[in-house]
Order: structure tokens, then sequence, then C-alpha cells
């Protein structure tokens, strides 16, 4: 079994594979070899009570068990007024100083993270710079709304608690600090929000789903795998089916948007209606009108809902607002309506609301896919909140054509003044099971070179995805190598 997402729900997207509740906050232990280890904890949030053990052995690493009782309020689903339900979890966790072994090892990560303006380094608390080192786990961004598969076999991957501890436990042992775990807004809300008397809207969020991310949160955190949640989308939701998705690769269905959002789409979807679908979300015009929220302040909802659900959480360190965001050159969205505008008016939006829920998180705003503008970013400012870091991701042949987009965007960082984070590459389809996929002949170096690339200019990444690296991988090469190349980019 695989974590996050079983091999029957994976998907070819033409470069490779698309994409409880913790409630204690863990100690950390350092191991001091030959001579003692100090033990080290985060205070527990209010209104909770935490007791902590430490257990060692000669043969074992020291681990604290922390036993925290918290009280936490969420909205949830309603029926005829907007309010909210009160919910109290026990949750006893163990965390352990490191699982790391066979190689080298990202430096762990203590806690939520921070960016200085006019710097492009992340920080810890204490001041010390650390990179995001690690991978995309798969799964829960997939489908419509529920577990069970639909009409295109599509679901989230729903059951974690059945998956084995060995999967998290990989993370850890390969030495990755960070997990990027995409999800959807379809996902989190399959029922579209009710108005109430008062003219509030009444949303329905699917307490299964948010089950699921609260216990794949909490494994990861007990392993000291920091999280950043991504709010992922491939040809904008489930509505579209069978689109020519000639930038994001050929699926049955799309995720992302409710299929509520628009309920006169049929199938097969053309590009200009996906293309013009995408124009009007990010100008914010609903294809159902009034009857529920816009298409910008629904999704506010869903990431405000996430951002204060891990207010209290440090294992939750960042947000990715937007997956992959790509607008056709053949269907413009309308005079004055650039890409750029855009997306950078959404993106301070989104930014706003999601910082003033968790004031922790690093918010993370992707720059248009580079098949749109090869090499030339479209974005020229950062969201105007404390902690934002630009994103890009990699999908090109080779070094050769990687190296000028990767520094195109690096320099676009420096002059916005912010850290860059590559969320997604394949180390040249090495790790890609797209039957249309051509593995780079030289990627081993040519990744290695990559990387070193991003360690000399501090730039995070993460690998897509967990699924090339496990033991039933469908990769096109031996997975153990990719492995390999990558912790060599520590």
């Amino acid at each position: 079994m695989v974590l996050l997402l079983s091999p029957d729900m994976v998907r070819d997207r033409g470069r490779g594979l698309s994409a409880l509740r913790i409630a204690a906050i863990v100690g950390v232990i350092a191991v001091v070899v030959g001579a003692a280890f100090i033990v080290s904890s985060y205070l527990p949030r209010a209104g909770s009570t935490s007791t902590a053990s430490v257990t060692t052995s000669a043969s074992t690493t020291p681990t604290i068990t922390t036993s925290t009782t918290s009280t936490s309020t969420f909205p949830v689903t309603t029926t005829s007024t907007s309010s909210t339900a009160t919910f109290t979890t026990t949750t006893t966790t163990t965390a352990v100083a490191s699982l790391c072994s066979g190689g080298p090892c990202a430096p762990l990560i203590s806690g939520w993270l921070h960016t200085e303006p006019n710097d492009t380094n992340i920080y810890e608390s204490n001041g010390t710079a650390v990179r995001l080192l690690g991978l995309n786990a798969i799964g829960l961004e997939f489908g419509t709304g529920t577990s069970t598969p639909d009409s295109c076999g599509e679901a989230y991957s729903y059951g974690a608690l059945n998956f084995s501890i060995s999967e998290f436990d990989n993370v850890a042992s390969w030495g990755f600090n960070s997990v990027r775990i995409p999800l959807t807004w379809e996902n989190l809300e399959p029922t579209a929000p009710t108005l109430a008397a008062n003219g509030t809207w009444i949303h329905h969020w699917n307490t299964q789903y948010l089950d699921e991310l609260d216990y794949v949160i909490a494994q990861f955190g007990q392993r000291h795998i920091a999280v950043i949640l991504d709010f992922s989308q491939v040809d904008l939701s489930g509505a579209f089916q069978q689109a020519p998705e000639q930038e994001q690769g050929g699926e049955c269905e799309g995720w992302g948007v409710p299929l509520w959002m628009y309920p006169s789409i049929t199938s097969p979807t053309t590009e200009q209606e996906l293309a013009t679908a995408v124009c009007n979300f990010f100008s914010n015009v609903s294809a159902v009108g009034n009857s529920t929220p816009s298409p910008i302040q629904g999704m506010e909802a869903a990431e405000q809902l996430l951002a204060s659900r891990y207010v209290n959480n440090p294992t939750v360190v960042g947000l990715d607002m937007f997956n992959e965001p790509w607008f056709s050159s053949s269907t413009p969205c309308g005079a004055g309506s650039t890409p750029d505008s855009l997306l950078t008016s959404f993106y301070a939006n989104m930014s706003k609301v999601v910082s003033a829920a968790n004031p922790h998180l690093l918010i993370i705003f992707e720059d248009a896919l580079p098949k749109l503008t090869p090499n030339v970013p479209i974005l020229t400012s950062p969201p105007p909140v404390p902690n934002a870091v630009y994103s890009l991701h990699v999908y090109t042949s080779d070094w050769s054509t990687a190296q000028p987009l990767l520094q195109s965007h690096l320099t676009n960082a420096e002059k916005m003044g912010v850290p860059l984070w590559m969320g997604e590459f394949d180390a040249f389809e090495a790790g890609s099971s797209g039957v249309n996929a051509v593995v780079d002949p030289n990627w081993q170096v040519d990744t290695q070179t990559m990387l070193a690339f991003c360690k000399d200019n501090g730039i995070s990444w993460a690998f897509f995805s967990y699924y090339s690296l496990s033991a039933s991988s469908h990769a096109k090469v031996d997975p153990t190598l990719i492995l390999s190349a990558l912790r060599g980019g520590f």
C-alpha cells in the first residue's frame, strides 16, 4: 500500500504522476552522542493540558510521548442556522528525534517558519536559515468529494488509518524534512453552502475528509516532518471532463473547484469552455449567480477553514494558495484582465484571509505554468503579507532547459525579496509513470546539477512524488537511484 495513493489511483499527466487531528504539540529531542540527551518541548496551547514522559534504552532512539487533551472549535454541517460545533479530542503522540538513516539527512524543522523582508531565506524561530527539502504526498486531491469512486473511477484516498506506519516512516528515514500535501476545495466542500436567514453562508464541510487530513498531518508531525498544504487543481474542477488539457496533461476529469459551481458543463469539455472558466474564476465571475458564494469568496472560506484549523499546530508550516495557475493564450480574459493582474489580485486577497486566520504560515504563491510563458515569470510583486514564498514547478526535458527557467524565477524572487521554492519536479521524467514520458538519458547528472544549483542559491524543493520512490513504484527507472540523487541534494 502506498502513502496517500493506491496504484489504481495513479494518473498519467503526460509528464508523470499528478498529484485524528494532531491536538498535541510534540517535543523535540536532541541526542548527544557519548553523553546525555536533552529534551525540549513545545508549550501546550491555551485550553489544553499536557503530560510528557521520556523513554530510553541502550538500543533505541530516545522518544518523548506527549498526551494532550485539547478543545478546538471549527465549522461543521448545520441545517438552518450558521453555527459552529465544539469537539474535544484526546490524542497521544510519540515523536522521535530523527528516523533518518543510511545517507544524507535534511535538517529537521522544529516548528513554525518565517521570512524576513527583502530576504530570500526561510528561517526557523531561532533565526537559523532552513530549506524545505521534501516530497509531494499525493492522493487527497483526487475525486469529486467522496471516498467512493466517481464516474472516472476517482476518489480521494480515505482510509489512511489502514495504511502501514512504514509508509510515513519512509519519508523520515529517507531524510526528507517536509511534505507537500495536495488537497482540494472540491473534496472539502462537496455540498454547496446554504444561505441563512441573516444573510450569511452556512458551509457544509466534509468532516470525513478533514478527519483523513488530520490523521495524515498527525503521522507526519510525530516524525518531525513539516507539512505544506497545497490547494490543488488540474483543469479547474471535476466538472470539466475529457478536456484537451494542452497545458496540464490528459485527465478523464479535472479537480479543484466543487462541481456545484459548474452545473451546466457537459462532457467532453472544449478547450474554450475550460479557458473561459479559468478567466471567470480569477475574475470572480460565478456560473451560478448569487445562489452560492462567488468563486473566490468560496475558496477563501475553504482556505480560511484549514488555516484556522491548524493555527496551533506547528507541524503545518505553509499553505500553497493555488496549484499551477494557467491561462490560455488563445482565449484572453478580456481588456485589462492580464494573467499578471488577475493572479496578483487573487493572491493579494487570498493571502490576507489566510494570514489573518493563521499568522504562522508561510504563504506560498505560484507563478503561471512555464509552458505558457517559457522561462518568463508573469508575476512582478509578492502578496502584501508576511512570510510570502514564491514557487514554480519544473517539468522540462533536461537541465539545459530547466536552468534558464530556474534562473529567471530566482532572479524574479530576488527582485521581489522573497524565498523561492520548486514545489514540484520529477527528475527529468525519471520519476514519471506517464506512457508518453521520455526520460532524460543524463537524468542523474542533470538532477544532481539542478539540486546543487538549488543548494547554492537557497532554493527549497519538493519532488513529485512519494509514489515514484516507493516499493510499488511505476517510475521508469529504479526508485533507489532517484532517491540517491535526491538525497545528494540535501
